[in-house]
């Protein structure tokens, strides 16, 4: 495994994405980033937190177009898991923060709460698939994500385990 401090940086609205050079060939394999949405209909604004992966970066998608947490020794498989299938080219919200007209605020997002918890992904290479994770906290009290670590392993087509 290759591991790569990422310094608890941190993902807030109005502020840079954070982009993320996976095998560091100086190009982006995924963004961290916010995006203000406005939905005039329900009144409501969204603060939504994301991520985006390249067309060679895969990340693990369900039916509710949601990234799984996971837990410290748990494993990332190659294969899809869980309900999940492997996507690349994505933009998934990890977590939401919903303020009405009244001025009434609420979350939402499976992120909401992930404290020191993976995001499994996967960069293709060389036809060759490699496991990895991002170590993430998603602070909701902060509106903030705060991304603490990165891995990747240094073998193509092996299966990893979080946070190892």
């Amino acid at each position: 495994m290759e591991y790569t401090n990422l310094n608890d940086r941190e993902v807030k609205y109005q502020q840079n994405a954070i982009a993320l050079d996976v095998n560091k060939d100086n190009k982006t394999d995924l963004l961290f980033g916010t995006m203000l949405v406005g939905d005039f209909i329900y009144k409501i604004d969204k603060l939504r937190f994301l991520i985006t992966s390249s067309i060679y970066t895969a990340l693990p998608i369900n039916s509710n177009e949601q990234i799984p947490v996971i837990n410290a020794n748990s494993a990332i498989p190659l294969n899809n898991f869980g309900g999940t299938n492997w996507y690349s080219a994505s933009e998934i919200v990890l977590m939401e923060r919903q303020e009405t007209l009244a001025g009434n605020i609420s979350w939402n997002g499976n992120w909401l709460g992930a404290e020191k918890k993976y995001l499994p992904f996967q960069f293709y290479q060389n036809n060759k698939r490699y496991n990895g994770w991002i170590e993430l906290t998603a602070n909701s009290n902060l509106n903030k994500l705060v991304l603490h670590r990165i891995a990747i392993s240094k073998q193509a087509e092996v299966e990893i385990i979080a946070g190892k």
